[in-house]
């Protein structure tokens, strides 16, 4: 009960403000106690989801750029707020999902090394 206990108060600080969620898989581990397995499971699955948001990255940029050459040559307010829109997208992606994941990382990690301490101590 006291494991349980440290573990749920340890999320409640660490994760608090991320999205994270967890899938049947990551519960299952959880009830069985796995927690060192829990934890790599979701550096892994936060690695994932960090080197996914590239490909958006990349198609805000690309058409973001091509929009306002197309202004440059065109204007009209439709290019504007297109180019302009995926710019602000861009800016957002990257600022939200690095802080996402090493929010995550970070926390996994001390999980990780706190259950390591429990264990051997």
């Amino acid at each position: 009960m006291e494991t349980k206990q440290i573990i749920e108060t340890f999320f409640e600080e660490q994760l608090g403000e991320t999205s994270q969620y967890f899938l049947y898989k990551d519960k299952k581990l959880l009830n069985e106690g796995r927690y060192v397995e829990f934890a790599e499971e979701q550096l892994a699955k936060a690695k994932k989801i960090f080197l996914s948001v590239s490909f958006p990255l990349l198609i805000c940029s690309w058409y973001g750029t091509i929009s306002l050459i197309e202004y440059g040559a065109d204007p009209n307010w439709f290019d504007l707020t297109i180019g302009l829109g995926f710019w602000v997208a861009l800016a957002g992606v990257a600022f939200y999902a690095p802080k996402e994941y090493y929010t995550i990382k970070s926390s996994m990690n001390l999980f990780i090394k706190m259950m390591k301490e429990k264990e051997s101590g």
